[in-house]
């Protein structure tokens, strides 16, 4: 297959991959970038400014849309040399706004190994799992919920994820945070989308690759002050990846300790110094300039930023003999919540799982998290 001439490219959604797009938008050579988002995406923090303030100095038109199927100041924009590109957009695009496109115009980009880690808080699984595979892919986008994430790929790169060459170094003991697959991950992302442009306007021809469903896989979005509540009774090396998957750019993992919730961030996995019985797991045994060292089943951690729900350094509050500790009704709160996200953002489920207290059973208000 071959694109028509290309004189306007619009992305949809929002991320650090479209910010970054934006900011080279000069190596466009003459094609007019135009931008579709949701408000969610349009007011989200990207290295220090939103994506609005961005596009707003880049002097780039963009438009904040509920629904792109209903947006009727899309169908104004489109012409036959127009390609659409799809970036975490909050939206399933239906057939009739594929249609609006030349045959094959509108893409999706998947910065994933599809068809596995299909859904949402890639990285963060990946890291849970130690999975370093990077995956660029452009997928033609059929239309409609039953074809999403599942249209032929007609380009596609794997590579390994490396941490960037900023202190700590990959090294043992140490884990990759998300910042770390995002800042290394973008990169890589915005040579191979160059590349294709530079491609499309060479008249490159493309070939199509249909996904093979037999290894596909789905993990589900997260909500970080909900799902990162830490279990204390997994082995030191589960809770040391737990700490880092929901390290920077999130809250932090989550615990609680005389009665506070903390987020934590910034682990390190040492070998244990004791054979830590499960009983020992949790409690802090050291603590020094460095942070607090707490026992778990078969590593010691040492976990260097502790704060509040507002960032606020709690370290300071935390004594030798405290233990960190996260009530099971917290983490069965937790394995019940299904974060669901629309154009505006996190949407509150129907239904919260109860709360227990002491054994009796208290029902949560719908709108308490």
């Amino acid at each position: 297959m071959k694109f028509n001439p290309i004189n306007k490219l619009i992305l949809f959604g929002g991320s650090y991959l479209m910010a970054e797009l934006v900011r080279l938008k000069a190596e466009l050579r003459g094609v007019e970038l135009i931008v579709f988002s949701a408000a969610r995406h349009l007011n989200e923090e990207l290295n220090g400014g939103t994506l609005k303030r961005l596009l707003e100095e880049q002097s780039v038109r963009y438009f904040e849309s509920e629904d792109i199927n209903t947006d009727p100041r899309l169908k104004n924009q489109i012409t036959t040399n127009t390609l659409g590109l799809a970036l975490g957009a909050a939206w399933v695009f239906e057939k009739q706004t594929v249609a609006l496109f030349a045959e094959n115009h509108l893409l999706d980009f998947m910065g994933i190994d599809l068809p596995r880690y299909r859904g949402g808080a890639h990285y963060t699984w990946q890291i849970l799992h130690g999975n370093k595979k990077g995956c660029a892919n452009l997928q033609i986008i059929p239309g409609g919920g039953e074809t999403f994430h599942r249209g032929p790929i007609i380009k596609r790169e794997e590579y390994q994820v490396r941490p960037l060459p900023h202190p700590p170094l990959q090294v043992e003991g140490y884990a990759m945070k998300p910042k770390d697959y995002f800042d290394f991950i973008v990169k890589m992302e915005s040579l191979f989308l160059q590349k294709f442009l530079r491609e499309v306007a060479g008249g490159q021809e493309f070939t199509s690759i249909t996904l093979y469903e037999n290894e596909s896989s789905y993990y589900p979005s997260l909500f970080t002050k909900m799902h990162g509540l830490i279990n204390w009774g997994w082995s030191g090396k589960d809770i040391f990846l737990f700490i880092n998957a929901f390290d920077e750019p999130y809250p932090g993992a989550s615990t609680f300790v005389n009665g506070k919730k903390v987020f934590m961030k910034e682990c390190i996995l040492l070998p244990e110094q004791e054979v830590y019985h499960p009983f020992t797991s949790g409690i802090v045994v050291r603590r020094n300039d460095e942070g607090i060292f707490a026992a778990t089943v078969g590593n010691l951690l040492l976990i260097k930023k502790v704060s509040d729900e507002r960032g606020n350094d709690m370290a300071g509050e935390i004594k030798l003999g405290d233990r960190l500790h996260t009530p099971s009704f917290e983490l069965d709160k937790a394995m019940g919540f299904n974060a669901l996200y629309d154009a505006g953002g996190l949407r509150s489920p129907t239904v919260i799982p109860p709360t227990y207290v002491g054994g009796i059973q208290e029902k949560k208000k719908s709108g308490e998290l």
